[in-house]
């Protein structure tokens, strides 16, 4: 007997829908032709063709979804499971140097997912899904908006910053960590960066504004050091060059992050 997963949100029914039809349509065309022995033969090939279908479905939800992160139209096991996933790759993505390579990262974030979210083990399969798709898509996956979306998703459930937390030790190297902190304090507004030593890592400094300057201002030198920094504004430089001046662009980037999250609290 083929035993159907019923555990399925409204969003799967189609795909589970078209599996059936397909396991009618081939069962009837196996005992046309070759009697009980094609129906069954039918059956199977139609379940494992649905079941295919239904994957390749899914799998281009999910993707659509790291593009441009909003409502989920595919099955996630848990709500923000995909959000937390693609998080967790973007941040194994920015170590420096390069620790994991892009298959034991996966694995990795995936191995998070089953140690934070509640049902731990049971949605294993589906988190190393998301995380392989997940570093497909790794140069446009946007950490503000999915950051926003595993809020939404997991608010209610009162685990966020435990969720921040984990993400947060995916990070390594000094980037990873600033983009950590930033998607952490966006989850969980209590949670504090620890402070650094170095007094040129405050933001203020980084932007060259004073601690009371209002959000016009803040925008203003951002604008100003970003367009004076961004590699790709600079011509001639050699690759030395250019990737230091992308890590003071991201210095500024994430000054302006911090300081404009603290405005609009």
């Amino acid at each position: 007997m083929i035993k159907l997963n019923c555990n399925f949100n409204i969003k799967s029914f189609i795909p589970q829908k078209i599996t059936l039809l397909l396991v009618a349509a081939a069962g009837l065309g196996g005992l046309l032709v070759a009697g009980l022995p094609g129906l069954g033969i039918g059956i199977v090939l139609g379940y494992f063709s649905g079941e295919l279908y239904s994957q390749l479905g899914s799998d281009k939800a999910a993707i659509n979804y790291f593009e441009n992160p909003g409502p989920s139209s595919f099955y996630e096991g848990e709500p923000g499971l995909a959000a937390f996933c693609a998080l967790g790759v973007y941040l194994m993505s920015r170590a420096v140097p390069k620790v994991l390579e892009d298959e034991a990262a996966a694995a990795r974030v995936a191995g998070g997912a089953v140690s934070v979210f509640p049902q731990g083990k049971k949605i294993g399969s589906l988190a190393e899904s998301f995380c392989r798709l997940a570093f497909t898509r790794l140069l446009v996956l946007n950490p503000d908006l999915l950051s926003e979306s595993l809020a939404a998703r997991r608010r209610e459930l009162g685990d966020l910053a435990l969720l921040g937390s984990e993400l947060g030790s995916m990070a390594m190297g000094r980037e990873a960590r600033q983009e950590a902190d930033y998607i952490r304090r966006f989850l969980d507004p209590s949670y504090q960066p620890p402070l650094s030593e170095n007094p040129e890592d405050d933001p203020y400094t980084v932007l060259g504004i004073s601690k009371g300057a209002s959000y016009n201002e803040v925008k203003s030198s951002f604008r100003k050091l970003a367009l004076m920094f961004h590699p790709d504004n600079q011509t001639g430089l050699s690759d030395e060059e250019r990737k230091k001046l992308g890590e003071t662009f991201i210095r500024i980037r994430d000054a302006y992050r911090v300081i404009t999250r603290e405005i609009v609290k």
